[in-house]
């Protein structure tokens, strides 16, 4: 039995539940969201005997699937007896979560459904998925759907899309193209959406650090902290590590709270993160020599008062706070604190500080599945399992899985499902390992391949791509392009290795559908991703036993079904740069 996240108990029992057009019953007083969901799985009744049962009001009767629940909360009971159903959720969420949990049922078992009493409810109050959309891809609304879709199947209950400049702020309007960010028309249908699907949608906005696009046009540039600064890597580089504000120049903050302003509107939640992370440059240019701890403070401390002045809960991420832990006691009691860390081993110190400040925390690991063409499991199964335990330790209000777009956000949404899948279950239950049970359960319900272990596969592909990094090669192009002579290392042995597995499982993938299914397809592409970059730092050190121009064209024939994979679920948004750097880099 597949079930992600596992429940805390369940019991198997004599006999099956036989789907012969059962009734839906909702009991008075039901929230109507449940109502649209019952009707989805009374379609999933119709493509499994041809007749679509009738919903309605009423009480548990025999043949039924009864659903109830009471005031709130996220656990819920779920009994599958000879002759009913029934789903009792704490809350509207809980029987919500219940229903989710028969949707998985009915897939793998179809008409006859085992006998079994569950009983569940999560560790965190608060699972969330954070999405970077500001780096490479910004989906479509119709993939943003189907993202709420998916994490909600998963019973995460928070959303946040990471957002820099990739909104029409009227500030930004000549700084990023149309294809390149969100609507308020498209927030605002999205908040909905994830309403309906029991999910809140967290607005995020950076609004101290990774301000890059908005301090490098000419209109803000004089905000910028880096006075006359002259980007000298590639835009990726540039995007990732810099700009910060000038804190000191009043014009700063009055850009911020506009942007804030033109932004919380378009969201029910009653929290915004306003990030505040990586602020690099914090008085090391026009305002060097000044106290960076207390500079940092003041203007946090200012965003703060701005947003709750609009009755908001107040987010921010932890790691500049972590570097001053005298000066965490100064912030208002009531911010909650997102403490990252993702590596594979991550630091518990750091975990346990803000456990014990009074403060709110909320712990945040990662997919680890940037900078890749497919995600590395291993290092995402380590960071999210001990952040999830250290969290639960430390009474964290509850877990974040991160996916970060570093580097132009090569990894497509297929590509990632398993450390996506590891923070839903690890923010369910927070004890406890990630292992076969759950690999075989990753493969089954999101992969739709039950007799195979898709995540094995993902987890030998990812090994592939250890000897042709791409956050090795951006860094080691943008030194090649300033003039410096950067040796590119590579393990000849190793990759040739690599270069013939990709091959063996770009063909796995093919068997398994890759034509018609498009997350095979999107593996198969990665697979070939992966072993092409394995061949271009077999040529740019010297080693390869073919030309320049097959190695283009190699890179010209992958290109098209890269785009196809890329737009089927995304705006243009940075394709044009991946394909441009690819291009680029087989000129070196």
């Amino acid at each position: 039995m597949n079930l992600i996240p596992n429940p805390k108990h369940l019991t198997r029992k004599p006999g099956t539940f036989s789907l012969e057009i059962p009734s839906l019953i909702l009991a008075d007083g039901c929230d109507n969201r449940l109502s649209f969901h019952a009707l989805q799985i009374r379609n999933t009744l119709k493509d499994l005997q041809g007749f679509a049962p009738d919903l309605r009001a009423g009480e548990p009767a025999p043949g039924a699937i009864y659903i109830s629940h009471s005031s709130r909360g996220d656990g819920y009971s779920l009994e599958i007896s000879p002759k009913q159903i029934k789903i009792l959720g704490d809350g509207p969420s809980g029987a919500f979560y219940g229903l989710q949990t028969l949707g998985q049922l009915l897939f793998q078992y179809g008409n006859e459904l085992p006998c079994l009493y569950i009983s569940d409810t999560p560790d965190f109050a608060d699972r969330g998925f954070y999405h970077d959309i500001s780096r490479g891809r910004v989906p479509t609304l119709d993939q943003l759907k189907a993202i709420v879709r998916e994490l909600s199947s998963l019973k995460i209950n928070c959303l946040e899309l990471y957002v820099e400049s990739n909104f029409e702020f009227t500030e930004c309007l000549d700084i990023t193209d149309p294809e390149n960010r969100l609507t308020a028309e498209e927030l605002l249908e999205l908040d909905q959406f994830c309403h309906l699907y029991f999910i809140e949608l967290v607005p995020s906005l950076s609004t101290f650090g990774h301000l890059y696009d908005l301090l490098q046009s000419r209109k803000y540039r004089h905000l910028c902290e880096l006075a006359d600064y002259k980007p000298s890597n590639h835009y990726w580089m540039e995007k990732m590590d810099h700009h910060t504000i000038d804190v000191f120049n009043p014009e700063s903050l009055s850009l911020i709270c506009s942007l804030i302003d033109q932004y919380l509107p378009l969201f029910c939640s009653n929290r915004f993160n306003i990030c505040c992370d990586e602020t690099f440059d914090l008085c090391k240019g026009k305002n060097a020599g000044q106290d960076s701890a207390q500079a940092y403070l003041s203007f946090v401390t200012k965003l703060i008062s701005h947003v709750k002045s609009h009755g908001k809960t107040v987010q921010m991420w932890g790691d500049i706070l972590l570097e001053h832990p005298e000066k965490v006691s100064l912030l208002p009691k009531d911010t909650v604190l997102l403490n990252w860390c993702y590596l594979k081993d991550p630091v518990k110190k750091n975990v346990e500080f803000f456990g014990q400040s009074g403060y709110a925390q909320i712990v945040c690991p990662g997919t680890s599945s940037w900078n890749r063409f497919v995600e590395e499991i291993d290092r995402s199964t380590g960071n999210i399992t001990k952040m999830a335990q250290y969290g639960y330790e430390n009474h964290a209000q509850g877990l974040l899985n991160t996916n970060w777009g570093d580097f132009g956000a090569i990894c497509s949404w297929n590509c990632q499902q398993f450390g996506i899948a590891a923070g839903a279950e690890k923010s369910w239950n927070a004890l406890g390992d990630l292992d076969e049970y759950f690999d075989r359960s990753v493969s089954a319900l999101l992969y739709k391949q039950r007799d195979v272990n898709v995540v094995q596969l993902i987890r030998e592909l990812g090994d592939c791509q250890r000897t042709a990094e791409w956050a090795r090669l951006v860094p080691w192009f943008s030194a090649r392009k300033r003039g410096e002579e950067e040796e590119l290392e590579a393990d000849i042995p190793k990759i040739l290795e690599h270069i013939a597995h990709c091959q063996e499982l770009l063909q796995k993938f093919r068997e398994l559908g890759a034509d018609t299914d498009p997350c095979m397809g999107d593996l198969a592409v990665a697979a070939q991703a992966i072993r092409l970059l394995n061949q271009t730092v077999l040529f740019l050190s010297g080693h390869a036993e073919f030309t320049r121009t097959q190695l283009k064209e190699w890179w010209e024939a992958w290109i098209p079904d890269y785009e196809n994979a890329w737009l089927r679920e995304n705006k243009l948004s940075q394709l044009g740069l991946v394909v441009q750097f690819l291009e680029q880099l087989t000129k070196m």
